[in-house]
């Protein structure tokens, strides 16, 4: 089944048991995938939506930053954000752990050879190609630690 129409089923559930942190983020997501439609011209595929509902888990683990750094003024709303984090995790691949991470950017610079800080770019992007499920502020972060 597509993952869109996981999202639309999910929807419906969310409707049915009044669950309004699944309703916000799946409707959220549903409009984001609307404009990235509108302004592609092209169908909701699995890899469109994903990418969505990426670039918004990334978006709101910043906005739980955010609001965590109010104290306690924000802490209802971080939960209310980590809660959507947490139900929109489980269509994305699962993360790599910085050890695993590293191994791979080990891998890469091996590779490579005799690289510099001029070169990150490319040893970064090498890096993304290797495996599904890296985040590019963590490598990126590596990566500059173990050329610098």
């Amino acid at each position: 089944m597509a993952v869109i129409d996981d999202l639309s089923n999910a929807l419906k559930e969310a409707m049915k048991s009044k669950d309004k942190t699944k309703l916000d983020a799946i409707r959220q997501v549903q409009t984001e995938v609307a404009k990235k439609k509108a302004e592609k011209g092209e169908e909701a595929t699995d890899e469109l939506v994903l990418g969505v509902i990426s670039s918004y888990v990334k978006k709101m683990n910043k906005a739980v930053e955010e609001y965590e750094s109010l104290g306690d003024r924000g802490v209802e709303m971080a939960e209310k954000i980590k809660g959507e984090i947490d139900f929109l995790s489980t269509w994305l691949p699962e993360q790599l752990s910085d050890e695993e991470v590293e191994k791979i950017v080990d891998e890469v610079l091996s590779e490579l050879g005799d690289v510099d800080m001029s070169q990150m770019g490319k040893i970064i992007g090498a890096v993304m190609a290797k495996a599904d499920g890296l985040d590019g502020s963590t490598v990126s972060k590596i990566v500059k630690s173990k050329i610098s």
